[in-house]
């Protein structure tokens, strides 16, 4: 039997993917318009040397920490037998979104084989390759390449696993509160990722949508329309601060050295004092 709303939710996620292809192969050039907005006189991203690439780098650690956990946990709970049937099929269905979308599709295929420039390496933005559409295969970048947006399919994928399984779990109010808190961080990381000049708009947006596929691809090939149904809040809420303070401790010990060259990039910025 169809799921109504997963297929209403399929028709939509169809749709929007229609949409985003035609709009960029239609032009092009939107890419170039938008991270031009963010691209100054001086020729260069004015974020690139500020406090953003702090901000940048510890999103990007917290998301890589958090997933770490997840895949850990998922080993460990399935080696030592502490996770019910029902929370091994959520937290194995998290850890497959993460290791298929950002992990397997977005950094193991994309990024290595589409060979698009970033947005700082164009010769429009004062770099030397040349610039190519999304989806164009090409020679412009040798690795870890812009097509598409790892930072942000990663961020996507936590988003969306996270507000599937509570879903069921969650007030009106909850459900709005996470659906806007959850948008504004994919959008924001994606909004982040262009202003670095790292990424164009294409890149993001499809991302998300690939992000997006793959929750609901993987939905009901896990069974998570029973399973997260039977998830305890109070215990998930245990195990998910122990996923936290785990989290929190290994984000910490790896912001020490981006926040000690932010410092240092900072201070690089300020005008010498004179002597006393």
């Amino acid at each position: 039997m169809i799921d109504p709303l997963r297929f209403r939710l399929f028709i939509a996620l169809l749709l929007a993917a229609i949409v985003a292809q035609m709009v960029f192969a239609l032009f092009p050039g939107l890419d170039l318009r938008v991270s031009a907005m963010f691209f100054d006189a001086t020729g260069a991203f004015p974020a690139h040397s500020g406090p953003w690439v702090l901000l940048n780098d510890l999103i990007r650690m917290g998301g890589e920490a958090l997933a770490f956990a997840i895949v850990i946990g998922v080993i460990a709970g399935k080696i030592g037998g502490v996770l019910r049937q029902a929370e091994m099929r959520c937290a194995a269905y998290l850890a497959a979104n993460l290791l298929l979308a950002p992990g397997l599709l977005v950094n193991g295929l994309l990024k290595s084989h589409v060979g698009r420039a970033r947005p700082d390496q164009v010769a429009e933005f004062g770099g030397l390759a040349t610039f190519t559409p999304a989806w164009q295969v090409t020679d412009q970048c040798a690795r870890n390449c812009s097509f598409s947006s790892g930072d942000v399919a990663l961020i996507a994928t936590l988003v969306l696993g996270g507000l599937v399984l509570a879903w069921p779990h969650l007030s009106r109010l909850q459900k709005s509160l996470g659906t806007l808190g959850g948008l504004a961080l994919v959008l924001g990381t994606g909004l982040l990722r262009i202003a670095l000049g790292r990424h164009f708009l294409s890149d993001v947006v499809f991302s998300m949508l690939f992000s997006a596929a793959m929750a609901l691809a993987l939905y009901p090939l896990f069974g998570i329309g029973a399973a997260r149904l039977e998830l305890r809040p109070r215990r998930i809420g245990q195990g998910a601060r122990q996923v936290l303070q785990r989290t929190t401790t290994q984000l910490m010990s790896r912001s020490r050295p981006v926040m000690a060259s932010a410092a240092s990039r900072l201070r690089a910025t300020l005008p010498p004092q004179p002597p006393v």
